[in-house]
C-alpha cells in the first residue's frame, strides 16, 4: 500500500505497533510500558501543536519522563486542546481500604473526568487503569460502575484486559480469584456530555449471608484453544468449549452435583458434568440441537471408537436429562434440585447481523446462521433492555429450583453493534445483584484467532478476544 493510499490519521504509528493494540487483552509487565503504549496509540503530532495528555494518579514523575522521551507536554490543568487523558487508578485497593473509601475515590475520579471532559478534542480519548474490588471483606466491580458513571458523559468505546500474576494476601469467605486482572477502558469525547451529573451507584455492596465454602483460589483469567469441532457440533453457530466448564464445574460442585445448563445447545456443559462424575440437566429449544445433546450424552456410556474414556462404574449410574422446552417453564419440567448452574446466553441478537465476518465463514460453509427463526427465542429480540429482562426472568426461574448458597456461573461478553458498546456483562451482573452475591469474574482469553485492522489509522476498535465468565451465589 503507498503512501498516498494509506494516511495513518490517528496516531503515529505504524501497522506493527498499531495492530499490537488491537487485541483486547494483553500481558501487563509494568507501568511504564502500560503508560508508554498508550500515550503513543491515542496521541498525534498535528505539526503545529504539542500533543497535550492529562495524567491523574501516583505516577506523575514516571509520566513526565515518558512525555518527554515522546514529545508530549503534560497540563495539570483544565485547557483546550487535550488530546489524551489518563486516570490511574491501579493502587486504588492499596491496603485493607473501607467500602466508604473506595466509593469516595470513584467519585473523585468522576469529578476529574467532570472537570477535563470539554477540554479533550473532538473524538479523542480518556482511559482509566482499574481493577474491580476483592479483599477479605467484599467483592465490588468497582471498575465497571465507574466506567458506567463516565459512559452518561463521555461515549464508552472499548476496553482491554490487563493480565498480571498476584498472590492474594486475604483469604476471602466466599469464592475468590487470584487478582491477575485489571480494566483498561476507553472512553471517546463525541459532542458534549451532561457534566452536572452525580454519581450514580450502579451497584451496591451484597450484605447477603452466604456460606463460607473455603473453596481453591482460581486463576482469573485462562487462555483456552478449543478442541476442532466435529461436523455435527459446527451445525451450533455459538458453541463453548467443554474445556472452559470443567473449570467451574471442578471449582463449585461435588461428584454427584446436579449440574444445568437452562440453554443446553449442543450439550457442552452435560458432556462435561457426566465426564467429571456430576449429574447432568438442562432445557434446549430448538429440537436438533437438544437431540445433538442427548446424542452427546448416550455416546459417553457407549464411547464409539473409543473415542471418550472408559468411565468408571459410578459415572455410569449418573443420570442426565435434556428436555427441549422453553427454558421460560423450566421450574415447571420437574427436574431434581440443582447444585449449580453454568450456561452462555445468546450475546443479544447479534448473530442476526449482516455482513460478520464469522456470518459470512459459516454462509461459505452453507452451515446456519443463528440459533433458529423462533420466536420464543432470545436471539431474536432486537430490543437490549428487552433482552435483558427476560435473560434475568429465566435465571430467576431456574434458581428457584436450586438450593439456597449454590453458584451460577453465565458466560457472557460485552457487544459493540453498529458503532455502540452495549455494556452487556456489566448490566446483566448489575440486575442479577439485586437478588444475588456478586462474586469475583473470569476471563476466558482466546488467543488462537487471527486479528482484524478494524477502523486502522481512523478510529481504534479492538477485536474483542475475551469473555466474560460472571460469578454468583445464591443467599442462604
Amino acid at each position: 500500500m503507498s503512501k498516498q493510499e494509506f494516511e495513518n490519521r490517528f496516531n503515529d504509528l505504524g501497522s506493527k505497533e498499531y495492530l499490537k493494540f488491537q487485541k483486547s487483552w494483553f500481558y501487563f509487565s509494568d507501568k511504564e510500558n502500560l503508560f508508554r503504549e498508550n500515550i503513543r496509540f491515542f496521541t498525534k503530532y498535528d505539526g503545529y501543536n504539542p500533543k497535550k495528555i492529562v495524567y491523574i494518579g501516583k505516577d506523575t514523575d514516571l509520566v513526565k519522563k515518558i512525555c518527554q522521551e515522546e514529545n508530549c507536554v503534560m497540563v495539570d490543568t483544565p485547557e483546550a486542546g487535550i488530546q489524551f487523558i489518563m486516570i490511574d487508578l491501579l493502587d486504588i485497593i492499596e491496603g485493607n481500604v473501607s467500602f466508604d473509601v473506595i466509593q469516595n475515590r470513584l467519585k473523585n475520579a468522576f469529578k476529574h473526568v467532570q472537570d477535563y471532559a470539554k477540554h479533550i478534542q473532538d473524538r479523542r480519548f480518556l482511559s482509566v487503569f482499574i481493577p474491580n474490588i476483592e479483599n477479605d471483606k467484599f467483592f465490588f466491580p468497582a471498575a465497571w460502575d465507574l466506567a458506567l458513571n463516565i459512559a452518561r458523559i463521555l461515549e464508552l468505546k472499548d476496553e482491554r484486559i490487563g493480565c498480571i500474576k498476584q498472590e492474594i494476601s486475604n483469604k476471602c469467605k466466599h469464592f475468590n480469584t487470584d487478582r491477575s486482572t485489571f480494566y483498561c477502558f476507553y472512553f471517546r469525547k463525541k459532542g458534549d456530555g451532561n457534566l452536572a451529573l452525580e454519581y450514580k451507584e450502579h451497584y451496591r455492596k451484597n450484605d447477603f449471608i452466604c456460606s463460607p465454602i473455603d473453596h481453591t483460589t482460581m486463576h482469573q483469567w485462562n487462555i483456552i484453544k478449543p478442541k476442532p469441532r466435529s461436523k455435527t457440533l459446527l451445525l451450533h453457530p455459538a458453541k463453548y468449549p467443554e474445556e472452559l466448564i470443567e473449570l467451574f464445574i471442578k471449582q463449585f460442585t461435588s461428584e454427584g452435583d446436579a449440574v444445568l445448563d437452562p440453554m443446553s445447545g449442543t450439550g457442552s456443559t452435560q458432556v462435561a458434568s457426566l465426564m467429571l462424575e456430576r449429574r447432568a440437566y438442562g432445557t434446549e429449544l430448538i429440537e436438533m440441537f437438544a437431540e445433538i445433546a442427548r446424542n452427546r450424552c448416550n455416546a459417553i456410556y457407549e464411547p464409539p471408537q473409543l473415542e471418550i474414556p472408559c468411565l468408571s462404574d459410578k459415572t455410569k449410574k449418573l443420570d442426565f436429562k435434556i428436555v427441549c422446552a422453553d427454558a421460560r417453564n423450566i421450574d415447571q419440567i420437574g427436574f431434581p434440585e440443582i447444585d449449580y448452574l453454568v450456561t452462555s446466553p445468546p450475546y443479544w441478537d447479534m448473530l442476526n447481523m449482516k455482513g460478520a465476518e464469522n456470518q459470512m465463514n459459516r454462509k461459505k460453509k452453507g452451515l446456519q446462521l443463528n440459533y433458529s427463526d423462533n420466536s420464543k427465542d432470545l436471539g431474536n429480540i432486537s430490543e437490549y433492555n428487552m433482552f435483558i429482562d427476560e435473560l434475568v426472568e429465566i435465571y430467576s426461574k431456574a434458581i428457584s429450583i436450586m438450593k439456597r448458597g449454590a453458584y451460577l456461573t453465565v458466560i457472557v461478553k460485552n457487544i459493540k453493534k453498529s458503532g455502540v458498546n452495549y455494556p452487556f456483562a456489566w448490566d446483566l451482573s448489575r440486575k442479577m445483584g439485586k437478588s444475588l452475591m456478586i462474586l469475583p469474574e473470569v476471563f476466558w482469553l482466546q488467543d488462537d484467532l487471527s486479528i482484524a485492522p478494524y477502523g486502522y489509522g481512523n478510529t481504534w476498535v479492538s477485536n474483542t478476544f475475551h469473555q466474560y465468565c460472571l460469578n454468583f451465589q445464591i443467599p442462604l
